[in-house]
């Protein structure tokens, strides 16, 4: 691959192809006719056909990357791609801040919930473990080796890593646009906030890179903050008593948490 001449070129295929699929071809139906899919939280299901069409494009940023991957680079690209999926060995202090960045998150967001009048069951984090397991394939695996796999690692060729980690986070965040509209989506039945969403996966999105870049280039980093965030999010997301202040306030601990990351990074960066 010549990096000097087709990573961008790469990416915007990527990321077309990946929005083209998933957002038109097989979420578009589903939220135009405004048919009910899965629901982890309360277990709801909607007709067949319509949990595979929401399962496929939750697998399309994946399946591109492994596509693209293997059309451009063959089976070498393809191992290669592989091993940094199974490379666990990131060093046991990453897995401590990556747990740390999640239940320090998630507190400050049932603090805020709190403080605002709220309650939290915190049995909830034992009711839901049963989707714990799940949650690995639908967003972690189905997605990480595209953001961070595929496209993170070919725009830094060429860009600073927060940029590149922004770059992603704004498509990644456009990506889930569709879910708001989906009956039966977390993102739909709780009414989250888009823009609150959109910010909140930018400063994630930097957090990512900051963890890919510190591990060796490891995806499997971004497949278990993924994991672990994901389920505390829902978590959280199911017990907390939303409003227009606690909407504003929800992604704010990982926003301030992403900033100083960055702070701290681009000193490091510019000291090589």
């Amino acid at each position: 691959m010549n990096h000097k001449t087709h990573p961008i070129k790469e990416v915007l295929l990527f990321f077309a192809i990946t929005i083209g699929l998933s957002d038109l071809v097989l979420w578009g139906p589903i939220v135009l006719f405004k048919i009910p899919t899965i629901n982890f939280v309360d277990k709801t299901m909607g007709p067949v056909w319509a949990i595979v069409l929401f399962l496929l494009g939750g697998f399309v940023p994946s399946l591109t990357a492994i596509a693209l991957t293997g059309i451009k680079e063959g089976k070498p690209g393809l191992m290669q791609l592989w091993r940094r999926v199974i490379q666990f060995r990131i060093g046991w202090r990453w897995y401590l801040v990556m747990v740390f960045i999640v239940l320090l998150g998630s507190a400050c967001q049932i603090l805020f919930n709190n403080l605002l009048g709220g309650s939290f069951d915190f049995s909830l984090f034992l009711q839901q473990l049963p989707s714990f397991l799940p949650l690995i394939i639908i967003g972690p695996l189905s997605e990480e080796l595209g953001w961070r796999g595929y496209a993170q690692t070919r725009l830094q060729t060429r860009w600073n890593p927060m940029i590149a980690g922004l770059v992603v986070g704004a498509v990644w965040a456009l990506w889930h646009l569709p879910l708001f509209l989906m009956v039966g989506t977390s993102q739909h039945e709780l009414h989250m906030p888009f823009i609150g969403f959109f910010l909140g996966l930018m400063a994630h999105s930097v957090l990512y890179a900051w963890f890919q870049n510190h591990t060796d280039n490891s995806i499997w980093t971004a497949i278990f903050f993924h994991w672990i965030f994901t389920y505390a999010a829902q978590v959280v997301a199911t017990g907390v008593t939303r409003n227009p202040l606690y909407n504003g306030l929800e992604y704010t601990p990982y926003i301030i948490l992403a900033v100083i990351v960055a702070f701290v990074w681009n000193k490091e960066l510019k000291s090589k």
